[in-house]
């Protein structure tokens, strides 16, 4: 009977085992993430975002999208904010505010020569862009699993402002349905980087002012001796 009870115990343990794999495949399994704040200040400014032209390095799998398909993968992403914390511009929508602004069709151009006048242009419609680059395996840590790199630049100074990587697992499909999921990842986390630095800031600035007006009380008790 007790072996029975471990049986079903142990039975129990790997079907739900089993279910937890299956849903953090679905909410988190698209791999390891990591981010860096350059300028506290510029994520604060951020209130409407572009989406840039990506950059491709490394082999195609099967069933993985063009880097013709990312703008739009990228823009499927943004529905991961919810409570529309930013504004979202796409990448054809910025090319055909150029082409009715300056006449100039930039889908046309070569990469190098479509990036300047993204660049150039790009102040004017938002406060910063995202960059894409998929590395598919090119790192010799890494060996083949996936890399996607988000760089965030100030639409002015093209500074980078963040910046954000995500490590997909050796097993994962490289599918739209993956690369859509890891878009939501980026938006979700960079949302949650914009509010931490909010935060840090107040707390910075209660802080300051509780220094100066220890300062001030300091002062006055050391003036009062003097008398």
């Amino acid at each position: 009977m007790k072996k029975c009870l471990q049986l079903l115990l142990m039975l129990c343990i790997l079907v739900l085992g089993a279910q937890s794999a299956f849903a953090g495949g679905l909410l988190g399994g698209t791999g390891v993430s990591e981010d860096r704040v350059y300028d506290q200040d510029g994520m604060l400014k951020i209130k409407t975002l572009a989406i840039a032209a990506p950059i491709y390095n490394g082999p195609k799998t099967e069933g993985e999208p063009d880097v013709e398909d990312l703008p739009e993968i990228l823009m499927e992403g943004t529905l991961a904010d919810k409570k529309g914390v930013l504004n979202y511009i796409s990448y054809r929508d910025v090319c055909q505010n150029i082409k009715v602004a300056k006449h100039i069709d930039i889908l046309r151009l070569d990469r190098k020569k479509a990036f300047a006048e993204y660049k150039e242009a790009i102040g004017k419609y938002a406060d910063a862009y995202v960059v894409v680059t998929v590395s598919n395996g090119t790192s010799a840590n890494d060996g083949t699993r996936l890399n996607v790199f988000f760089d965030v630049y100030d639409a002015n100074t093209s500074k980078v402002i963040y910046a954000y990587r995500k490590l997909a697992p050796k097993s994962a499909t490289r599918d739209t349905l993956l690369y859509t999921e890891i878009a939501k990842d980026f938006y979700t986390d960079f949302i949650k980087a914009q509010n931490k630095v909010e935060e840090d800031k107040e707390k910075e600035a209660k802080a300051i002012l509780k220094m100066e007006k220890d300062a001030a009380k300091k002062a006055e008790k050391e003036a009062a001796k003097s008398k």
